[in-house]
């Protein structure tokens, strides 16, 4: 069993304590744990985090790498064959520099499901495999904090907490009016708790939650894969 995690810093791991190191116990490897212990067989986990990656977006200040887009199919080929692929972004489209809506970052979203869901790496014969399914999970909405004009970052995420809230319902009606069954929805605000600290990345207990979270979910559909 194969999982791609295609998402930015709370899923690479950066806490909300400033140190700046990868939390050993991040959820993806919290969730992978789960799995194993539920399923009774290994979980390998393909981890294609990087800190600052947006949906669709080139940033004018840290490069055009951190574009979320063109980087998914190579990441799916490369990581072939998939069981399955989790998406989170969105988080850092945020940021007042892109001027995204929710909208548009939901539909980039989407876009991003519709790459994986035409990407032949599932199990089979390269190039000639089905594509795995996917689920797009919806980050969490950010903390209070980041509509303190007295916080250092408040200017660099300007309206953020309004466009993230927005995108939960959005996501999730989108994902029904696609009527793909292997494209599923979840939703990061089910689990985390916004860190007061540090508004847009996650303590550890809300690491742990989400890692029990997404274990939940996706338990039962890999036991029917």
């Amino acid at each position: 069993m194969r999982i791609l995690i295609y998402g930015d810093s709370n899923s690479w791991g950066l806490l909300d304590d400033g140190q700046g190191l990868r939390y050993a116990k991040r959820w993806p490897e919290i969730m992978r744990t789960q799995l194993e212990a539920r399923l009774g067989k290994a979980v390998d986990l393909a981890e294609e985090c990087l800190p600052g990656r947006t949906t669709a977006y080139p940033d004018p200040q840290e490069g055009p790498e951190y574009n979320g887009l063109p980087y998914l199919k190579p990441a799916l080929l490369s990581h072939a064959p998939l069981d399955f692929v989790l998406i989170m972004l969105g988080t850092n489209d945020m940021k007042a520099r892109f001027d995204a809506s929710a909208e548009a970052v939901t539909d980039n979203l989407m876009s991003l499901a519709k790459i994986t869901r035409r990407t032949p790496v599932g199990n089979g014969r390269w190039r000639d495999a089905p594509p795995p399914q996917v689920m797009l999970i919806s980050p969490a909405i950010m903390g209070n904090r980041i509509n303190n004009p007295s916080w250092l970052r408040f200017d660099e995420w300007l309206g953020g907490y309004d466009k993230m809230a927005a995108l939960p319902p959005l996501l999730a009606q989108k994902i029904a009016d696609l009527g793909d069954k292997s494209v599923h929805f979840a939703d990061a605000n089910e689990a985390v708790t916004p860190s007061e600290r540090d508004p847009i990345h996650w303590g550890a207990e809300s690491h742990h939650k989400m890692g029990e979270m997404m274990a939940d979910k996706m338990a039962p559909l890999l036991r029917d894969s």
